[in-house]
């Protein structure tokens, strides 16, 4: 493999890594919304994590016991946990993606499962699309994974760093050939 490809594949492996971040880091923010009864929701997360915790909190209304939402906080921390390992050893461990995904894909099912039990509402479709976008980026992570098995840990960082030094290098580029300000004189005036 050239160092194109290579570079081509560390780049969709490393997209992959950064929406399963945001996935975790969403996932979180909704569990913090609910807990405010913040009536907002991030289409960008988990579906099993929050399902757990608001049982737990339709448990904790009906028998007034805390100990519901307490252990629906804590179900839903131990699922996102495995999600944030994933990310933090897919750095070093590759394969890591693979069971991301896998562990991404059940949590689809299970929102699918629930969407199919209950009566059709429009926000679900857009819940479904975000679901998918997130698969999309982790079949591509596992795709560039299976790709870059072949490739050195050293190849592997070398091509993250030329990456990174090529964005730098672009954004540099692009904020230095900006179009300066015309200062309105003509160039082609006759010295008359």
């Amino acid at each position: 493999m050239n160092a194109t490809d290579i570079e081509k594949n560390v780049l969709k492996f490393d997209k992959s890594r950064s929406n399963l971040l945001a996935v975790i880091a969403f996932t979180v923010i909704n569990i913090i919304l609910t807990a405010f009864d913040a009536g907002l929701n991030f289409l960008f997360s988990a579906t099993l994590p929050q399902l757990i915790f608001q049982i737990g909190q339709s448990l904790e209304i009906e028998t007034g016991s805390n100990i519901f939402m307490i252990a629906g906080l804590v179900i839903a921390i131990m699922i996102i946990i495995p999600y944030f390992v994933f990310w933090i050893l897919a750095k070093r461990i590759r394969v890591f993606i693979l069971v991301a995904l896998i562990f991404f894909g059940i949590d689809s099912l299970i929102l699918l499962y629930l969407i199919l039990g209950e009566e059709f509402i429009f926000s679900y479709l857009i819940e479904i699309a975000f679901h998918g976008w997130v698969l999309y980026y982790l079949i591509n992570g596992v795709i560039a994974w299976s790709k870059l098995r072949g490739v050195s840990t050293e190849d592997f960082i070398a091509a993250q760093q030329r990456l990174k030094t090529n964005t730098t290098l672009l954004t540099k580029t692009n904020v230095s050939a900006e179009p300066s300000q015309d200062t309105g004189e003509d160039d082609n005036s006759s010295g008359e």
